[in-house]
């Protein structure tokens, strides 16, 4: 634990980096999403770790996925949506405090963490598009 103590002391939350995805759904929808975007080490480390919310249409937008990520320290049930180029490739659920490391069904390049039955709601689903600005 004095290890993660010292990894949040050198981390301001909510991240300084930003971007603004839009996800066009299959209905021709456009979705808005705040992104936070994790840039240092220690960010990218941390992640969602110790929020108890994320607000709606926000989420955590990972711009490289290096194998997979997990739900350590995370209390929000979430929805990770993998992204490869400008294409949703997949769509896994993430379950707080799991260990368990949970991975893209294929190559990919980007996860974008938002909360549980957003993809739902908005009808969101594999092969939508994703743009970044």
């Amino acid at each position: 634990m004095k290890f993660i103590n010292l990894i949040l002391e050198n981390v301001e939350i909510p991240f300084e980096a930003k971007c603004k995805l839009t996800i066009v759904n299959s209905e021709g929808n456009n979705i808005q999403v705040n992104c936070e975007i994790p840039t240092t080490e220690e960010e990218k480390m941390t992640g969602l770790m110790y929020r108890d919310s994320l607000d709606d249409n926000c989420g955590m937008f990972y711009d490289y996925v290096n194998g997979g990520f997990w739900m350590k320290n995370v209390q929000i049930p979430l929805e990770m949506i993998f992204i490869d180029g400008d294409t949703i490739v997949d769509i896994k659920e993430g379950k707080p405090y799991d260990e368990t490391t949970i991975y893209p069904s294929q190559e990919c390049d980007g996860n974008l963490e938002v909360n549980k039955g957003f993809c739902e709601e908005n009808n969101i689903q594999i092969g939508d598009k994703v743009y970044k600005s």
